[in-house]
């Protein structure tokens, strides 16, 4: 019996849909080359979000590398994506073959901010990236960035924090805000020359404005990979581009304003080191205002956020672990004593406090997901072949909360960093907050340095309590940017001293 069809044409252009449907999903979704990382199928246009809840990509992603394999493909939205979890192929890609994979791939959700990729972040390896990175790096550097030199900046603004906290104490207080603006002076500091007082709305607002930047990142990611949703967002988009471009637009008035002043026999922060660089015949062309504002964006932003956060996540577990904290102030006390501030010199002689600093870092993990990157070359990854300019996303929550590397992952335990027979801080090859390789973060320094100040400042001088009566605040954070605390009060006391 012959099979008929039928030639109506509404039927005609359902059939013609699914033709046209199934060949743009063979077309986008074909592998690169015979030898790329397997993965899950995805749905024609959405591609693989059909695995992925509303929250927690990371926490997907990890779960689908144990069907996968620590080197793996997704299929997210019209393109693919290599993902790379576990220590072992973290390593090889950001380390062993880290000029393979140095590059960033060229994304939608950048081109709405910073569409030159100008600045480090977000730019592309190439000799003017690394000529510009190198000097960042070395200017900084030189201003005391990671050095012992940077400490008295440091010890300036936990003094002006610790004020602050004396005049909110004894009552249910969310510290973000004051906690965002202090970390935040650090860096402007070096960047502007300059601190800001906590009560000054330009301060405020640019922390607002950054915060809500970050926050809608999550939203935005998701828009990248899935054009067709972008109509129904214009809202989003809007202000996502407009936040970034007023924090710009807070760092190209400090251009100006060190512009005006400038004296070439006065390089007083990296603002002015810049400009200085700038008039050389060989960096005209490379160091110009837009790159020097986006590296500035870089700096006010990841300097910020990411000590910040990581600090917020402290307290919590503090609040929620009371005895780690009385175990932290024990040491500190017994080591530093009432009569002063701990110093970067105690470290050596405070394991057991650094041993907490990294089991907040380990467990708090804020860049579960770090900024994508990008093939410069044909290369390998974990035995398949990864074709130049694949995008690559790297996975380092895998590390840290791998269950096999990490006994009962999910509880904060201090222990894990601490060896209690030789009173000594414990290093684990599965520990990677900063990331690693070409791009790891270029403030590492700096930030274990600031983590260790303000942390330990704080402990000595002040205990901190849950409000009593009230429910335990969540330890699953909220992703956008980065992985933050939901909001949590704290009682703020004095201790006696």
């Amino acid at each position: 019996m012959m099979m008929s069809f039928s030639t109506d044409p509404i039927s005609l252009l359902v059939l013609f849909l699914i033709i046209i449907l199934v060949w743009i999903t063979v077309k986008h979704y074909r592998a690169p080359c015979k030898n790329f990382p397997p993965g899950p199928w995805g749905l024609p246009i959405i591609g693989s979000f059909i695995y992925f809840g509303k929250h927690a990509p990371y926490k997907d992603m990890m779960r689908l590398s144990k069907q996968y394999g620590d080197v793996y493909s997704l299929k997210m939205g019209s393109r693919i994506v290599v993902v790379v979890s576990g220590t072992d192929a973290i390593k090889e890609c950001l380390v062993q073959k880290g000029n393979d994979f140095a590059d960033r791939p060229y994304l939608w959700v950048i081109d709405q901010m910073n569409p030159k990729y100008d600045g480090i972040v977000h730019g592309h390896f190439d000799d003017k990236w690394q000529r510009r990175r190198q000097f960042a790096h070395t200017t900084l550097r030189g201003f005391g960035f990671g050095k012992t030199e940077m400490e008295s900046k440091v010890a300036e603004e936990i003094l002006f924090l610790l004020d602050e906290f004396r005049n909110i104490q004894g009552k249910p207080v969310n510290t973000d805000s004051v906690i965002n603006r202090s970390v935040s002076n650090v860096i402007c500091s070096v960047a502007f020359g300059k601190r800001f007082d906590y009560s000054d709305p330009i301060l405020g607002f640019m922390i607002d404005i950054m915060g809500k930047w970050f926050e809608s990142s999550r939203k935005m990611l998701e828009l990248d990979v899935l054009p067709f949703l972008r109509p129904f967002n214009k809202q989003l988009i809007d202000n996502f581009s407009t936040f970034a471009n007023e924090v710009k637009k807070f760092c190209m008035q400090q251009i100006d304003e060190h512009r005006e002043a400038f004296d070439e026999n006065n390089i007083g922060d990296f603002i002015d080191a810049y400009l200085a660089e700038a008039t050389k015949e060989h960096s005209k062309e490379d160091f110009t205002d837009n790159h020097l504002a986006q590296t500035l964006v870089d700096l006010f932003s990841a300097g910020t956020e990411t000590t910040a956060t990581t600090l917020r996540w402290g307290l919590l577990f503090m609040v929620l672990h009371p005895k780690i904290q009385q175990l932290v102030f024990n040491e500190i006390d017994q080591v530093v004593g009432p009569n002063r501030l701990p110093r970067l010199a105690d470290r050596t002689y405070l394991p057991y406090t650094e041993a907490t600093l990294c089991e907040i870092q380990r467990l708090g993990s804020i860049t579960p997901i770090i900024l994508p990157h990008a093939a410069l070359v044909d290369s390998t990854l974990g035995g398949y072949d990864i074709p130049k300019g694949t995008e690559i996303s790297i996975i380092l929550w895998s590390m840290h909360l791998d269950p096999h590397a990490w006994p009962n992952p999910d509880e904060f335990d201090p222990n894990r960093f601490y060896d209690q027979k030789t009173n000594a801080l414990k290093k684990n090859e599965n520990f990677m907050p900063f990331s690693a390789g070409r791009r790891v973060c270029m403030g590492e320094q700096l930030a274990k340095h600031e983590l260790f100040l303000y942390f330990s400042a704080m402990i000595n001088q002040f205990k901190f309590s849950l409000p009593v009566g009230t429910k335990k605040p969540s330890t699953d954070g909220v992703f956008g940017l980065t992985l933050v605390p939901r909001p949590y009060q704290v009682v703020i006391e004095e201790r006696n001293i």
